[in-house]
């Protein structure tokens, strides 16, 4: 139990130190050399994810992070989090080789999005990361999806919670 704690803390700490804060060097402390995003081992280790964070907070310089739920089990630490932030930066839709669409110019639109995230802790670093992101609703309140009306978080979840309720 108290390793189970530790490590959904190094993943806590990395919320806050890199992602909130913009704090790169963290990187080296909580992060494995041998560090896998979705399955992938970058060339470049630390150096490719400073590349990701430095990407998402230039688009997003107020990018926060909030964890919502935490669920950690062994070494795997699940957060449902919401990501939030102000478009005032090109905004690469993918990151590296193969990006099929171009750079997106900002648009100074905010986003409220919810995220799933899986880490891997051993050792008292992350090894290991895969989420699914909500970027279809980022994209739509950031309108970059041309003829896709914007929606926000709150009116997706009340029409989501008022779809799942039985019916009298």
């Amino acid at each position: 139990m108290a390793a189970e704690k530790d490590n959904a803390a190094v993943v806590r700490r990395f919320w806050d130190l890199v992602w909130n804060n913009g704090e790169l060097p963290a990187i080296e402390e909580l992060v494995d050399d041998d560090f896998t995003n979705f399955g992938i081992r970058r060339p470049g280790g630390h150096a490719a994810l400073r590349h990701i964070v430095t990407a998402w907070r230039t688009a997003f310089p107020d990018l926060h992070i909030e964890v919502e739920e935490e669920v950690a089990c062994g070494e795997t630490v699940v957060h449902r989090l919401t990501a939030r932030g102000t478009h005032r930066g090109e905004f690469p839709p993918g990151i590296g080789p193969g990006r099929v669409l171009d750079a997106m110019a900002p648009t100074g639109r905010s986003f409220e999005a919810d995220q799933m995230h899986i880490h891997r802790v051993r050792g008292g670093k992350i090894t290991g990361h895969a989420a699914t992101r909500n970027d279809l609703l980022m994209l739509s309140q950031l309108g970059l999806l041309p003829g896709i009306k914007a929606v926000s978080e709150a009116s997706w979840r009340t029409q989501a919670t008022a779809d799942s309720l039985p019916s009298a």
